[in-house]
């Protein structure tokens, strides 16, 4: 996830709080849930915007979750998806297409007068691609690097095998393409400073899933050993004990949440979702974040 937004001047969660002091309280979802979910108050009604993707939700009921609803109308916020997480993210899609398809299907019906309604599965697969072979691989990614955003990538002097490595292991994992031409970019960032990090040798990449024993034994030794790496590290010693830090690994600036984000390059883990956006470095090595990658323990 790239750490640019489109309002960075509430990318942290103290300015997004401060934007509701005139907020209604009555019969509204609370200002925690809000802020968390990456709105800040526009001082309208009951106007909140998303700090990161700028879009603008209203006219909210009581029982309202601020991040659900985020997710369900602003798929595409990567903010809001990784905050849910992919499981949950793709729970509230699926619920978003059998809505959908029961309103479709309830106007067919009216049009027609008839009680026989066509159904169909939302979360089948029947739009994935079929990718029998190597061969078909080839096809499908040698047609995407021919659009327009593959294109436009390369004049952001992205280089044509980072591109068409990104395009490859999408197809191939996943059988489907880039939801936004945002996720391609986020991809090919995120492999373009894994190769520079490791001098260009592909077969060293290390892949956050499939490492992520070693990060987090990597974090608590960096934990154990020091305690002058940062002010911020100073303090998560001195308020939570060894086994607390082991056990449930909190995020270092709210001490409540899961660390859930890894900064790229360096790869370290050390906060929440909600907190990762207000830094600018990595607390642990101080090294500039250029992008985040969310993390499944």
């Amino acid at each position: 996830m790239f750490t640019a937004s489109c309002n960075p001047a509430y990318s942290e969660i103290p300015k997004r709080h401060a934007s509701f002091a005139t907020w209604p309280t009555e019969d509204l979802p609370s200002v925690d849930d809000l802020v968390r979910a990456g709105f800040f108050y526009t001082g309208t009604k009951t106007i909140v915007t998303c700090f990161y993707c700028n879009g603008s939700l209203q006219n909210w009921g009581p029982n309202d979750n601020p991040m659900i609803e985020h997710a369900r109308w602003f798929p595409h916020c990567a903010y809001a998806r990784q905050l849910c997480g992919d499981d949950l993210y793709r729970k509230i899609q699926e619920s978003k297409r059998a809505q959908q398809g029961h309103v479709r299907a309830n106007e067919l019906k009216e049009r027609t007068g008839s009680d026989e309604v066509v159904t169909t599965n939302p979360t089948s697969n029947s739009r994935l691609l079929s990718i029998p072979d190597e061969s078909t691989l080839s096809t499908f990614v040698a047609a995407r690097l021919d659009l327009p955003i593959s294109q436009r990538l390369l004049d952001q002097n992205f280089k044509l095998p980072i591109i068409k490595r990104c395009w490859e292991d999408q197809l191939r994992i996943k059988h489907d393409d880039f939801v936004s031409e945002c996720d391609l970019y986020i991809a090919c960032l995120i492999l373009q400073k894994q190769i520079e990090h490791i001098d260009g040798k592909k077969e060293n990449i290390v892949i956050p899933s499939i490492k992520m024993k070693q990060i987090r034994e990597q974090n608590a030794r960096i934990h154990e050993q020091s305690t002058t790496t940062s002010n911020t590290a100073q303090s998560v010693a001195n308020s939570t004990d060894v086994e607390i830090t082991t056990s449930s690994n909190p995020c270092v600036l709210c001490l409540t949440e899961e660390k859930r984000l890894a900064c790229i390059p360096c790869g370290h883990m050390a906060t929440c979702v909600a907190c990762g956006h207000s830094l600018r470095s990595c607390p642990i090595c101080r090294r500039e974040i250029e992008a985040f990658v969310r993390i499944y323990i």
